[in-house]
């Protein structure tokens, strides 16, 4: 018998709710030595990759380089106690960056420390949006953003941070932060373009692509970096106008909350929320796609929980908010990680860095920096993939244009919001007119279909059959009424029999039975009985408890649309000639 805690709750239930909490404690004592090897080498690839990706997203984020690097250390140390994914990735991410950039450059901040403490914030307030989306259990949620809107999403957001490196490639400063006025500002100032830094850039841009491309287990952007460095070292080309990072701090961050005042928290929340959003799907699909691949579970209510503890920890580490990584979590599954141990290992690594090494990037140089974001969110511009939603569904496309236009005309967080609110308004669509189809039978069987997709099937005399695919619940309950009428309404051969087949309905409500009752009274009225066929479990029991049964005739598993005409069939024999 379990030990009894003061309250009455048992040792081992404590247990389970911890680990239910922290997952590392469960896998953890169970780690496979064999898998170790295999950890640090995903671990140490990944911190050479992503040390100078995430030095570059905090300059997109408009902090100093060092915060992204604070970010790399503390989001994958609390990501890995908390995930249940053991691939996924986490960290700055240049999605968040451009929101983070886009937002407050619309804002008056006094001094670069305001900024900072600002943005720190912001990940604080993800962190707490995360845990209440965690206690409340809305995982689910993610469900929610479709593939197009994402689509859509991560195409418009590519383009703006593309061409948001374009004035440090050329060299120029001083860019205005909207989309259009930004390309404007770059062709009116194309003849003060720093052909040092223009050339620099596409230097890098190609042994980035060539690196990539070519050698895609090598950490590309650590080696461009490398040589980068060492080349503006030993030709000052700084002195030439190329800007350079400079001195970055050295030293872990200080922990602690950042200093806001209560103003900040209203003004910030909205950004907050729309980085939650975009992160907590980003993370979602990534642990998802992985989990898939390596056939393993993931939760996605604990992966909220994990999300709420790294933007939280990010945020008292001085950082700025973050996501998950389809390019840093694709590095450690190519380096066959085990588990989320590689993600700890690259963090450790960064902690050396930030101790030992930060002297090393003084020369690093802005072109460099803008080259290495372009080839990251590259891939992002996937002009293909909006072609194919195009070609399977024409309506989607419209959505995921939309979402794209949104985030050229009105910024990367307002994007993320019409896209969600597409995709809320795509299911309510969905389910408000929904496809109904008139059913007619299979010639020679018992098969019953739509009509208007195969028109040999045949009517079956004096009998009209509608069927709904789709819930039969409120929002829907009128619009299937109308179109039920108005379909009976245009036979010209009498009916006497009317039958709803509820097959593709596997749920209704209180709204749909009282429609239900209206139509049998309206059809009794014409002479026509109305019958429902194969209703499934839940909806019979609906049914049932408002005294639709007793109106409709038997509900059970064997009231199928060949057994109502038969029973028809019998009973118009069985009446006086």
């Amino acid at each position: 018998m379990d030990t009894m805690n003061s309250r009455g709750i048992s040792l081992e239930a404590a247990k389970r709710r911890v680990f239910a909490l922290m997952p590392v404690l469960e896998w953890l004592p169970l780690y496979d030595r064999k898998w170790l090897k295999f950890d640090i080498i995903a671990g140490l690839t990944l911190a050479a990759f992503a040390i100078p990706d995430n030095m570059a997203y905090a300059t997109l984020a408009g902090l100093p380089p060092e915060y992204g690097l604070y970010a790399g250390i503390m989001a994958p140390l609390a990501y890995f106690v908390f995930a249940t994914s053991r691939h996924a990735a986490v960290g700055p991410s240049s999605s968040e960056a451009i929101m983070v950039a886009t937002f407050f450059a619309a804002m008056v901040i006094s001094s670069p420390a305001e900024y900072a403490g600002i943005v720190a914030l912001t990940a604080i307030l993800v962190g707490l949006i995360s845990v209440v989306a965690w206690l409340l259990k809305l995982g689910f949620l993610v469900n929610l953003i479709s593939g197009p809107v994402m689509k859509g999403f991560l195409v418009g957001t590519g383009i703006v941070i593309v061409v948001s490196q374009i004035p440090k490639l050329l060299g120029l400063s001083g860019a205005p932060s909207s989309f259009f006025q930004k390309i404007i500002f770059i062709l009116q100032n194309i003849p003060e373009t720093n052909l040092y830094a223009l050339a620099l850039g596409i230097v890098s841009l190609l042994l980035f692509f060539a690196l990539e491309h070519k050698f895609p287990r090598l950490p590309g952007s650590l080696i461009v970096v490398v040589l980068s460095i060492i080349l503006v070292w030993l030709t000052g080309l700084e002195a030439k106008g190329v800007e350079i990072v400079g001195t970055i701090p050295q030293g872990l961050p200080e922990l602690g909350i950042p200093v806001f005042s209560p103003g900040d928290v209203g003004a910030v929340f909205p950004l907050a929320v729309g980085l939650f959003v975009l992160s907590f799907v980003e993370l979602s699909s990534i642990a998802r796609t992985y989990a898939k691949a390596h056939e393993y579970e993931t939760d996605n209510n604990q992966e909220l929980l994990a999300l709420g503890a790294s933007s939280f920890a990010v945020g008292m580490g001085q950082g700025f908010p973050i996501g998950g990584s389809f390019s840093k979590s694709a590095v450690t599954d190519r380096n066959k990680a085990h588990t989320q141990l590689a993600g700890a290992i690259a963090a450790g690594v960064t902690i050396l860095v930030v101790l030992y090494l930060t002297g090393f990037f003084y020369y690093l140089a802005e072109p460099v920096i803008a080259a290495l974001i372009v080839v990251a969110v590259f891939k992002m511009v996937d002009i293909p993939g909006l072609a194919r939603i195009g070609h399977i569904n024409k309506t989607e496309i419209y959505i995921a244009l939309i979402t794209f236009g949104g985030v050229l005309i009105f910024g990367i967080l307002a994007g993320v919001l019409i896209g969600a609110a597409l995709s809320l308004i795509e299911i309510l669509y969905r389910f408000t007119f929904p496809h109904m189809a008139i059913v007619g039978r299979i010639p020679g069987t018992n098969l019953f279909g739509n009509i208007e997709r195969q028109p040999e099937k045949e009517d079956v005399p004096g009998v009209f059959i509608y069927r709904i695919d789709a819930p039969l619940i409120f929002a829907n309950a009128e619009n299937f009424k109308e179109r039920f009428l108005k379909a009976l309404a245009r036979e010209k051969r009498p009916i006497q029999l009317a039958i709803i087949d509820l097959q593709s309905s596997p749920i209704t409500d209180v709204t749909a039975v009282d429609m239900i009752r209206d139509l049998i009274m309206e059809l009794d009225r014409k002479g026509i009985t109305l019958r429902l066929a194969n209703p499934s479990g839940q909806v019979r029991d609906v049914l049932r408890a408002a005294g639709i049964e007793e109106k409709v005739g038997k509900l059970d598993r064997t009231t199928t649309i060949s057994a109502l005409i038969d029973e028809d069939e019998k009973s118009q024999s069985s009446e006086p000639g």
